[in-house]
């Protein structure tokens, strides 16, 4: 594929998300935000319009219009317009899904129209709402359109689409100038489920800031966060629920000697556990702290479009435990990682022991593990992605 600079370079992009850090949340989805300051950091100027529904601006203090650093001098500005959201309740044969989407669509229209101009390029992130958003707006003001997806349910279809159906979600899509797709896995889906492959989409891993996700000292690290000198401790970063797998983790973990569970995250239930050490939600800056202070990383996920957890592990140089399924095969090999059924608690239980018994084991995955992570750098991603919109544009205007 021809380089970004032999094609048009992109100058100006929007990205359109439906969650992006704010005040009452600021972790979410800020996978969004590290591809947003990722691209700034190339040169583009990047602006995100993240709808803030009216129920949640009431409970924080979100500004309509905000500046945020992004690195090596660049700069992302972040539009929240208010909307009412009527999330996805079913009445009858009507879905308020529709109405959200239409109020969500409205409300970036009206920063799209007053404030951005400028904008070269629309960015989607999750085929809904904010994928089907872009692509309408898109014809609307003659912008190419890239829905982003990554968002998995079972291994059954991408989820956010299955509020309007694949039939609807199909023909709404259909128009988009090209897809990121952050796996294989998510791509096949794609292909499978909606008929869109080949050039088309495109595969990007997530990835991560490494001036940011870096291993540092861990007994600065421990002391710092008032973790155990004494025990092999296993980190696991996620929402906590069933399919991230924190319950099968204390289970495994449960009664095994010198070994802590270090949890971060926020959700139910709730990490418990004689083993467990830590518990807590964390700012994303603070999570390569915390993970810097650990031996391994185990999450046992049940289903992953890519799992940025895992990548974040694997740049503070940390060996993982994690699924066997093809949502990890692209992050995951076994020179840096054990993989087990995300069920079997029992060999959950073996490999912690594994890890925690083989010394020479251990050191040799987090050498490797280290190595292995510059694959997944969030600027080469960047890079990367902007490549394949710029070759899409072309080949779309059929130059």
């Amino acid at each position: 594929m021809s380089t970004v600079t032999t094609l048009q370079k992109i100058r100006s992009l929007a990205i359109i998300a439906h969650g992006y850090p704010c005040a009452v949340k600021p972790t979410w989805l800020v996978f969004v935000q590290q591809i947003a300051h990722a691209f700034a950091r190339q040169g583009v100027e990047v602006s995100v319009i993240c709808p803030l529904a009216i129920q949640r601006a009431l409970r924080g203090r979100d500004p309509l219009v905000s500046e945020e650093d992004a690195g090596a001098g660049a700069h992302v500005t972040v539009y929240r317009p208010r909307y009412l959201s009527l999330s996805s309740k079913r009445i009858g044969i009507w879905n308020t899904f529709d109405l959200t989407c239409l109020l969500h669509r409205r409300a970036v229209r009206s920063v799209l129209a007053r404030k951005l101009r400028r904008v070269e390029v629309l960015y989607g992130h999750f085929l809904y709402p904010s994928g089907a958003c872009v692509v309408r707006l898109g014809q609307e003001f003659g912008l190419p359109a890239f829905p982003a997806a990554g968002e998995i349910s079972g291994n059954r279809t991408l989820d956010t689409a299955e509020y309007v159906g694949v039939e609807r979600a199909r023909c709404a899509l259909a128009p988009a100038t090209g897809f990121i797709a952050n796996s294989a896995h998510v791509a096949a889906l794609l292909a499978r489920d909606f008929g869109f492959g080949g050039d088309q989409v495109g595969v990007f891993p997530n990835a991560v800031n490494r001036r940011v996700f870096f291993p540092k000292d861990r007994a600065q690290m421990r002391h710092k966060w008032g973790l155990p000198n004494d025990r092999f401790l296993v980190a696991c970063v996620g929402s906590f629920e069933h399919r991230k797998g924190q319950e099968r983790i204390c289970q495994a973990l449960d009664g095994l000697p010198g070994v802590g569970g270090v949890f971060v995250g926020a959700g139910v239930p709730v990490p418990r556990g004689g083993n467990v050490v830590f518990c807590r939600a964390l700012a994303h800056a603070q999570v390569p702290e915390i993970l810097s202070g650990c031996d391994a990383f185990v999450l046992p996920t049940m289903d992953e479009g890519c799992c940025n957890a895992i990548i974040e592990a694997l740049a503070c140089g940390l060996p993982v435990i994690s699924s066997t399924g093809a949502f990890n095969d692209e992050i995951l090999n076994p020179d840096v990682s054990i993989r087990t059924d995300p069920l079997d608690m029992g060999a959950i239980r073996q490999a912690v022991i594994c890890l925690r018994d083989n010394l020479v084991l251990r050191e040799r995955m987090a050498h490797a593990a280290l190595q292995w992570s510059v694959n997944f750098d969030a600027d080469r991603r960047a890079r990367r992605i902007l490549e394949f919109m710029s070759e899409r544009i072309r080949r779309r205007q059929g130059n």
